[in-house]
């Protein structure tokens, strides 16, 4: 009845077992589909753009007759190194086989392109953030919010049976697509790839507080500011990347966004960044 009220359509969307044109349903054990290597990029189609952050800008756009999110990656001194693992990172983002994970479509090498760009599908509703924060005539009710959180559960299930694991991706509510028959989806998409300057955390109000340790900048990312008297993180927590349990590390995110999902509020909202990265 709500629903109605807002001028929401109450058709019932049929079940795709198919996510876009020319896929398979197998994979290896990576989980992902090899078949496509890179996307020209005059081929794409741009509309306007969505977003913008320090990581890169946002576009919507079509491809072969279809809506896509293009993501435009800023990097700093593009290099033949940078470009290389490019081209062996992304494919493993190429995740077609579970329908709560949004596959990364395809990308673009620079050049031709005016910067890296990974392509996605679009989703008319936005994120999970947009849709608890933002506004949106989506209504969430307790049954819609329960169901957000299996569907995460699930895709995150699935991702943990990966091998390798998918390296450097934060579970957070601004990286959970909403796909338009109302099905949470992790986006492989917001996975930063290894030279995105590693000494940085974007939404350090989901991760946990072993991911929170300071990394050093590499030499083309610009230093973080530090305050003179921050106290030091306990040794516990000092840890390297490769020596962090992302599998639990994932179960603190996943219990931020189930407390999100209940208070319908911004986790940590009262504090900046850097008291997060201190008081947590």
């Amino acid at each position: 009845e709500r629903a109605e009220k807002l001028g929401q359509s109450l058709t019932k969307i049929p079940y795709k077992d198919t996510f876009w044109k020319g896929t398979t349903r197998t994979r290896p054990r990576n989980g992902t589909l090899n078949k496509l290597a890179g996307i020209d990029f005059k081929q794409l189609s741009l509309s306007h753009k969505l977003n913008e952050n320090q990581s890169g800008e946002l576009w919507k756009g079509r491809w072969q007759g279809n809506d896509i999110v293009i993501k435009m990656l800023k990097i700093r001194d593009w290099t033949t190194r940078k470009s290389r693992d490019f081209n062996e990172e992304y494919p493993k983002l190429r995740i077609f086989s579970h329908p709560n994970v949004l596959p990364v479509l395809g990308a673009c090498q620079a050049p031709p392109a005016p910067r890296p760009v990974v392509i996605s599908h679009w989703m008319p509703y936005g994120s999970l953030y947009n849709v608890l924060h933002e506004g949106t005539n989506f209504v969430v009710d307790q049954m819609q919010a329960v169901k957000f959180a299996f569907d995460i559960a699930r895709g995150m299930a699935f991702l943990h049976t990966l091998e390798p694991l998918i390296p450097r991706h934060h579970l957070n509510s601004r990286s959970v697509m909403i796909d338009e028959d109302m099905t949470a989806r992790i986006s492989m998409a917001d996975v930063k790839f290894s030279f995105q300057c590693p000494g940085r955390m974007y939404a350090p109000a989901w991760v946990a507080p072993e991911g929170e340790c300071p990394v050093p900048s590499p030499p083309n990312c610009p230093p973080q500011p530090q305050p003179h008297s921050a106290p030091s993180h306990p040794p516990a927590l000092q840890k390297k990347p490769e020596e962090i349990n992302r599998r639990s590390a994932d179960m603190w995110s996943f219990a931020v966004l189930l407390w999100e999902l209940v208070t319908r509020e911004v986790p940590f909202a009262d504090l900046s960044n850097m008291e997060i990265g201190m008081k947590v």
